[in-house]
């Protein structure tokens, strides 16, 4: 501090304490980004530390260095149902605080007062257990040394990287990408060489060809079937979405609270794949279509929110205030603010999920729901892989012609 105020007074100084002075000052503020090097000259105040950081971080997950492993038996255990109503009710607290902060009257307002009754309904929810999602329990036995110290490695790129180092983040990438293929007790030289040389797969191929076309008549219903699956699928993924979609975009959502409450849920709802989503559905609707398309349908609902609410903010603000500005309610705002902007969007994600769902009710028939997929299981199981041949190829040509009738409603409406 001493030295800094010198050198704002303009006092003489040690040259070398400038010279460090001068170090940390360029390590503090983030690259110049100029159009003549649109590449960015390495800063090495920057880039030195994320070499550093990169070369510690594969030596010690190679275990090239070992800074050993220590034995601890330490136990979390807490109970979820009040950790979660805990979670709502403070995350509920800053949203509003948030959103009052610059006006306190908004406290008052019918839009928080409703959103305060969500939030305190969704909190005693889980106070009350009526959904008792128990107690969480977790014992580390062990802890490595060079996971931590990795993990302190990589905080220490990312924050290289949020100091505007492009160079760190390129490392992040390519430590990312390289974990990635780094999977445990898998060799990919081994898998490379069974592709070419497995005896095991030229017989299957050899069994699956040529097709036994005789079975294509057993697999038109099936087929009906499912294709009216992907079919209730999507409209009841559309009707589900698109108010959830109102109240999970930012620029029409009443309240923060219902915002992030909606967007919770959605989260929740789609990191469930689609079959096990229609698998939990079978004690309630048994074996057939109905447990396939509800499973689907949900998954849809929960994946159409999200893009429908990203097409919604993505509006440009000015027909919105517009209306706002003669008087125009909620309702008339989306409808001719809102929605003929993102019409195009929604549209396009409409027959994008019709697309998928095409394809995945053919996963989801694996439960029993009749389709292609339950007669593909079957065969499987019966090892007629002359019949699976015939069913993988009108799988192929109708998701196919799916796609080409697709193309051909997307061209006409947008």
């Amino acid at each position: 501090m001493a030295i800094e105020r010198n050198l704002k007074s303009g006092q003489a100084t040690d040259p070398r304490l400038q010279k460090r002075y001068d170090f940390f000052q360029r390590f503090q503020h983030s690259p110049d980004r100029t159009l003549i090097h649109p590449l960015q000259i390495p800063k090495w105040s920057l880039t030195l530390p994320a070499l550093l950081c990169a070369l510690g971080i594969v030596l010690l997950a190679q275990h090239l260095i070992s800074l050993g492993t220590y034995t601890v038996n330490w136990t979390i255990a807490f109970d979820l149902n009040s950790a979660v109503a805990i979670l709502i009710l403070v995350t509920g607290a800053v949203s509003m605080a948030l959103k009052a902060r610059h006006n306190l009257k908004e406290l008052r307002s019918t839009q928080s007062i409703i959103s305060l009754v969500v939030l305190l309904a969704l909190a005693g929810f889980f106070f009350a257990r009526v959904l008792n999602v128990g107690t969480f329990t977790y014992t580390l036995q062990t802890l490595d040394s060079n996971f931590l110290v990795s993990l302190l490695l990589a905080c220490g790129l990312v924050f290289l990287a949020f100091r505007g180092s492009k160079f760190a983040s390129g490392i992040l990438f390519g430590l990312f990408i390289w974990w990635g293929f780094n999977i445990k007790d898998f060799d990919w030289l081994n898998a490379l060489q069974g592709l070419f040389s497995s005896s095991a797969g030229a017989k299957l191929v050899k069994e699956l060809l040529p097709p036994d076309w005789t079975y294509f008549g057993n697999i038109l219903d099936a087929l009906a079937i499912t294709i009216q699956t992907a079919i209730v699928a999507t409209i009841l993924g559309v009707i589900g979405a698109l108010p959830l979609s109102i109240l999970a975009a930012r620029n029409t959502s009443p309240h923060p609270i219902i915002y992030n409450t909606i967007r919770l849920l959605m989260n929740a709802t789609r990191a469930i794949p689609s079959l096990v989503m229609a698998l939990l559905f079978v004690p309630f609707l048994g074996l057939g279509p109905g447990a396939g398309i509800m499973g689907l349908g949900i998954h849809t609902i929960s994946s159409l929110t999200k893009l429908y609410a990203e097409a919604i903010e993505a509006v440009k603000p000015q027909p919105i205030e517009a209306l706002t500005s003669v008087g125009a309610n909620g309702f008339k705002r989306f409808r001719w603010g809102v929605l003929p902007q993102a019409f195009p969007l929604l549209a396009s994600y409409t027959i994008y999920a019709w697309e998928s769902n095409g394809r995945d009710s053919t996963v989801v028939a694996f439960v029993g729901g009749g389709g292609l997929g339950f007669l593909l299981q079957a065969n499987l199981s019966l090892f007629e892989y002359a019949n699976v041949s015939v069913i993988i190829i009108v799988l192929v040509i109708t998701v196919m012609l799916l796609d080409r009738l697709s193309d051909f409603v997307r061209s006409k409406i947008i």
